[in-house]
C-alpha cells in the first residue's frame, strides 16, 4: 500500500506490488493532479490503462474528518435561532 494525496487534499491508498517501482513514480506524477471526483469517475484508470494497480481507496483520516465537518454543518444548518 502507496499512499498518495490528490490535488484536493484528500489522501488516498493504492495497493502497489513494492518491486513496481515504474508504476509508483507514475502515480506520484499522476495522482496529485487529478481530484478525488476525477479518480472516481475512472480517470485514473483511463491514465493507467496498460498498468496493473490494484484497489483505490480513501484513507480513514479524511473519512472521519469528512464526518466531523458534515456533522458540524448539519447542527448549524438545522436548528433555528435561539436553541
Amino acid at each position: 500500500m502507496h499512499k498518495f494525496v490528490t490535488h484536493d487534499g484528500h489522501k488516498i491508498s493504492i495497493d502497489v506490488d513494492a518491486e513496481n517501482k515504474e508504476l509508483i513514480t507514475l502515480l506520484n506524477n499522476i495522482v496529485p493532479r487529478l481530484s478525488l471526483d476525477e479518480i472516481r469517475d475512472g480517470e485514473l484508470e483511463k491514465r493507467l490503462e496498460k498498468a496493473n494497480i490494484g484497489s483505490v481507496k480513501l484513507s480513514s483520516g479524511d473519512d472521519i474528518k469528512q464526518l466531523i465537518f458534515s456533522l458540524a454543518m448539519f447542527n448549524t444548518i438545522s436548528k433555528p435561532p435561539g436553541f
